[in-house]
């Protein structure tokens, strides 16, 4: 169940920026990717009012066996439970970016580390798709978060 909704929402995210009719435009691709990147920078100094800030204010957090998380309030209060989590690291990359008018999507893979049970660090990989809204001032800012399990690699 969890892959038809990472399907329907990766094909909703396409959906959106094609549907003006415009082409992307690889400068703003390009200052999209850019824009993961230093989130996923802000990210791993563990600063929660950093990270926070790449959200926009209606932004919902979508992560594999768990209730969605809804505004920036309720995304604050889930940052602060993670910084909590021993040996908790995350970083991503983005992999392919999409860009039409205002809104963008970004297909990305994410690296979560943390320690394991048996006190040595336990990392998984998972894949994610976030759709961008750029705002009148000219910065992207995350409106869906939405990631799961990675597929393990095909022998």
């Amino acid at each position: 169940m969890t892959r038809v909704k990472f399907l329907v929402a990766a094909g909703l995210a396409s959906f959106l920026c094609n549907c003006s009719g415009a082409t992307s435009t690889q400068g703003d691709a390009e200052k999209l990717m850019q824009t993961s990147r230093e989130w996923s920078k802000a990210a791993a100094t563990g600063d929660t009012d950093a990270v926070l800030g790449y959200f926009d204010d209606g932004a919902v957090m979508i992560s594999e066996g768990q209730p969605p998380v809804r505004g920036k309030q309720a995304i604050r209060e889930y940052l602060a439970g993670t910084s909590k989590i021993p040996g908790f690291k995350i970083e991503w990359e983005p992999r392919e970016a999409k860009v039409s008018g205002d809104m963008g999507y970004l297909i990305e893979q994410t690296r979560l580390t943390m320690t394991g049970p048996e006190g040595a660090p336990v990392t998984r990989e998972f894949q994610a798709v976030t759709v961008w809204r750029k705002h009148k001032d000219g910065t992207w800012k995350n409106v869906v978060d939405m990631s799961t399990s990675a597929a393990p690699t095909a022998p």
